[in-house]
């Protein structure tokens, strides 16, 4: 379902042929041209309520034009910014502009802090690959059907904007870490002058955001890494390994999350390769499936990263095994389903971090 369906990342597209004059001119890719759609979108209704709202302060205007801008965008925008980090949306000369219009400008309507997605995401996260101590979004060391582990896990993402800077240092990456920490600093500064001047569009459109994005950012990881198989703790971190990413993360597929936010739910795959476009993503998962089932892939079938998180937190893992996709002609039974995802939740212990090989396709980032 995943590969024929209707796309719906864009809220309301554009017509077909002046998006297609658009983006000639400016996309680098055209399957990327819904990305466009999507964009004109937010700019012509979240930063017109955001405009309006800090010219006419009020807290019903402020939590309606939030709830507006969360429900409608929220998702398909941090997907969107996602995947134009890891692969180019513009063509030149327009690329490093569009580019910092994401991240620099528009992030900010969303709550989160200009120039630090793609340090956290792009570099530290995939490329430390989920590792505990490595990763400062790592959930190895949680116990990860605890709500409170979670919590800690959630509040621990408020500190990111101080410690992503030493980690960019310790990695030799000088100027992300120079960016992302006067990115943060603009951000507290911008915060703490709005407070000042403007409390009340400053709380809707700085704070609350910060708060609920972060809820979401971090849910939304922490449930793409809630299943972490314990024997990765031995493993060579070999970052294109089937292996080592079965072991890590999960896939969802036939569910409507990836119709509204590029095929999210193929998260084992993009661990895998990153570069593959969001189109191809089911395609590949598909054409390689031996390779999955042979390393012991967890995929969910008609689930959500939402759906698989809450449901773990509720201790409703009997409802996760209803979901589960077997591979196998001998199907395990409903008992060993839920076995096998509870090893999967504990707590991962590094005596010995084994480094075997890095993706080299990461390391050009620098």
């Amino acid at each position: 379902m995943d590969i024929n369906c209707v796309r719906k990342e864009a809220a309301l597209r554009l017509p077909k042929a002046i998006e297609n004059v658009l983006s000639g001119i400016l996309i680098h890719d055209q399957r990327d041209s819904i990305m466009l759609s999507l964009i004109l979108n937010i700019c012509c209704t979240t930063v017109p309520l955001n405009i309006y709202l800090f010219m006419n302060p009020s807290h019903m205007l402020g939590l309606l034009s939030l709830s507006f801008t969360l429900f409608m965008y929220l998702q398909r925008f941090i997907l969107m910014m996602h995947y134009v980090e890891h692969r180019k949306l513009f063509k030149e000369p327009f690329h490093s502009i569009g580019k910092y219009f994401l991240s620099g400008f528009l992030c900010a309507f969303f709550g989160i802090p200009p120039g630090m997605y793609r340090l956290h995401h792009v570099v530290m996260h995939h490329i430390e690959n989920n590792v505990f101590n490595e990763d400062l979004s790592s959930t190895e060391g949680y116990q990860r059907d605890n709500f409170f582990h979670f919590l800690i896990y959630y509040f621990r993402y408020f500190s990111h904007m101080l410690l992503l800077p030493v980690y960019a240092i310790k990695k030799g990456r000088y100027q992300m870490a120079a960016v992302s920490f006067c990115g943060a600093a603009s951000w507290l500064v911008l915060l703490y002058v709005g407070m000042k001047m403007n409390p009340i569009y400053t709380i809707w459109a700085g704070v609350v955001p910060m708060i609920v994005t972060g809820f979401a950012l971090m849910f939304g990881n922490f449930s793409q890494h809630i299943f972490v198989h314990p024997s990765i703790a031995t493993m060579p971190q070999n970052l294109k390994s089937y292996e080592f990413n079965c072991a890590l993360s999960l896939q969802s597929i036939n569910h409507f999350d990836n119709q509204h936010a590029f095929n999210d739910g193929y998260h084992v795959t993009h661990h895998i390769n990153s570069r593959v476009h969001w189109t191809d993503l089911a395609s590949h998962f598909l054409n390689n499936l031996e390779k999955y089932v042979e390393n012991d892939v967890l995929v969910f079938d008609g689930l959500g990263f939402f759906d698989i998180g809450l449901n773990v937190m509720l201790g409703r893992l009997d409802y996760l095994a209803d979901h589960y996709v077997h591979f196998t002609k001998v199907k395990k039974s409903k008992e060993d389903i839920i076995q096998e995802l509870k090893v999967r939740l504990k707590p991962i212990h590094r005596t010995n971090r084994l480094v075997e090989a890095k993706d080299s396709e990461h390391n050009k980032e620098k």
